[in-house]
Parts: structure tokens; sequence; C-alpha cells
């Protein structure tokens, strides 16, 4: 056997286990819903586990059914709230990435009351899937970017490109600061 031919069966060793090893991951993943994600985001349960659990709670409550029905309703919306949306493409760099993860860590470690309460929502949104194409435009996007849109009563009373986090990305607790900082006036000035 000569020297090319083992190479060469070993990298086709090396790529038939990387795949094996992909596989198994995203098998492992999907069968395990309540893990944190790569953000620290707590992947939703699986609906019909949701139901099973939000019907074990009613069993085992000791409230009439009426009372019972309206722990399972959700709460009202806010009439001020902010939406912390992440604009990003299909393709995304690691400078993307970090930018996405400080960005809803500075808000949820920041403003942990405000998500409880409704007033704070975050989203991530791809921009180049074809029911989200138009906000390229409306928002005047150019990059990866994350944008605050205040909403009064459902309707979009202003908005805001937050622009620096391109400059602050190398400095995880500015950037985090400044998200958190932004996101607040907002929800002072929506009060």
């Amino acid at each position: 056997m000569k020297a090319k031919d083992i190479v060469s069966m070993v990298l086709l060793l090396f790529v038939a286990v990387s795949v094996v090893y992909l596989v198994v991951g995203e098998w492992r993943s999907l069968s395990e819903p309540n893990e944190a994600g790569p953000t620290g985001t707590v992947v939703q349960a699986a609906p019909k586990q949701v139901e099973a659990e939000q019907g074990k709670a009613v069993e085992d409550s000791s409230k009439t059914p009426e009372e019972s029905a309206k722990l399972l309703e959700e709460p009202p919306e806010p009439q001020h709230k902010l939406m912390a949306y992440y604009f990003h493409r299909t393709q995304r760099c690691r400078t993307c990435l970090t930018m996405e993860e400080y960005a809803e860590a500075g808000l949820r470690d920041g403003l942990p009351d405000a998500f409880v309460s409704g007033e704070l929502e975050w989203r991530t949104v791809n921009v180049e899937e074809p029911e989200n194409e138009h906000l390229v435009e409306e928002y005047g996007l150019t990059a990866s970017a994350l944008v605050m849109v205040l909403l009064e009563n459902g309707e979009q009373k202003r908005s805001k490109n937050l622009e620096r986090v391109w400059e602050l990305v190398g400095d995880e607790w500015g950037f985090k600061d400044y998200v958190r900082d932004e996101a607040l006036t907002y929800l002072e000035d929506g009060s």
C-alpha cells in the first residue's frame, strides 16, 4: 500500500467519524428538549410535554375548574412593550454570533423584571427568510443589527438601530451595559 493510499484512508475515516459525531450530537439535542442552548437560552419543551405538565398542575391543584383555567391563560399584554430584535442573515460569522449572545445576555441579566412582566421581549430574525425580507428596508439594515422597537397598544411608536454594537463587540461589559442602558431608556420613556 502506498503512503498516498494510507493518507486517503485516514482522511476518509476522519470524515466518517466526524459525521457520526455530529449526527449523534444532533440526535441527543433533539431528544433532550429542556437543555440550555449555546447562548444559555432554554429550549422550549415539545407541545405535548407542556400540555401534559400543565394538565398535571391542574389535576394536582385544589382549585375550581374556572380558577384552574385562569392559571393556564397568558397574562395580558402590557400597554407599552419593548421588542429587542437581533436581525441576522443565514450565513453568520463569529462576530455576529457574539453580538447576539452579548445582546441577549445584557438584556436578560440587566433587566430580568422587564422580561418576567412582558415589558421586554427578545427575538432573533433571519432577514433572508422570505417573510422577513421587508424588514431590511423598513429598518435600513445593511448588516446584522440590534433594533429596539417600542410598541404602544400593539402599534410601533418608535425604533432605534443600536449601531454602536459594532464598536463595542470587543468589549463584552461595555456592550452589555450599552444595550441594557438603551433598553432601559426606552422602557422608562414608554411608562
